[in-house]
């Protein structure tokens, strides 16, 4: 009994079925090995920072580009820009004219009076400063009604960006003549009711209505320029006008 026990299972560990299961006893742990050690992947080639694949910047880059360009704008453009700037001009005008004609009469008729007394009921100091203040800023608004008028002229050409850069330039440097020469008018009033104040007190009236002029005229120009420099798309202008981050806060820049 015992001897045919030793048979059977010599019997059983020599056939097939047994090899085989030897065979995947032995494989199983050197395919867990293998496994166990995954193949080396190549890194991805580094790549410089590009605009090329980010249309958040490459959209702002080619708006930047065709607003530097020199073309001029389109026609419908130009129509629209130059009507808005036209008809914001006639009611600065026409309210400048009215204040001019006014306080020139009243301020004549003020210093008409100082010149026969200075007890005289409408010779008052403060009622001639208050006529020179409004004239002027009738003055102002006319100027800067013209400056306006020029500019809405302008934007009815076809002209090139340099031409409204011009206009920008030669509008800030007139405002910035105006007000000093304005400030330096208002410092220098011809105090006291004197004899020759009525001879004082005229020039001193026209300087500062040329002044203000000036002014509003440097102010209306350059406002007219800045419409003209704005790009014809709202998606242009969109692209021109971003907020930025800085260190101090936000800001908000412009390309032109």
């Amino acid at each position: 009994m015992a001897f045919e026990t030793v048979l059977l299972g010599l019997s059983l560990a020599g056939s097939p079925a047994a090899a085989t299961s030897t065979r995947r006893e032995h494989d199983q742990p050197r395919a867990v090995a293998a496994g166990s050690w995954p193949r080396p992947v190549a890194a991805p080639p580094a790549t410089s920072p590009s605009t090329d694949g980010d249309p958040t910047r490459v959209a702002p880059a080619r708006a930047y580009a065709a607003r530097t360009s020199s073309a001029p704008l389109p026609a419908r453009a130009r129509a629209r820009r130059s009507g808005a700037l036209l008809a914001l001009s006639l009611p600065l005008v026409a309210t400048g004219s009215a204040l001019v004609v006014l306080r020139t009469r009243s301020f004549e008729r003020q210093v008409g009076s100082c010149a026969l007394g200075p007890t005289q009921p409408l010779c008052s100091e403060s009622a001639i400063v208050a006529h020179a203040r409004y004239g002027a800023a009738g003055a102002g608004l006319i100027g800067a009604g013209l400056g306006l008028v020029v500019a809405g002229v302008t934007a009815a050409i076809p002209v090139p960006r340099r031409v409204w850069l011009v206009e920008a330039i030669v509008g800030g440097a007139t405002l910035t003549l105006g007000a000093v020469w304005l400030a330096a008018e208002s410092a220098a009033y011809p105090r006291g009711l004197e004899d020759d104040y009525a001879a004082r007190v005229g020039p001193w009236f026209d300087r500062r209505a040329v002044a203000a002029s000036l002014l509003g005229a440097g102010l209306g120009l350059a406002l007219g320029a800045g419409v003209g420099l704005l790009p014809s798309t709202r998606a242009a202008r969109r692209a021109a006008w971003a907020p930025t981050w800085s260190p101090l806060g936000v800001g908000l820049l412009a390309r032109f």
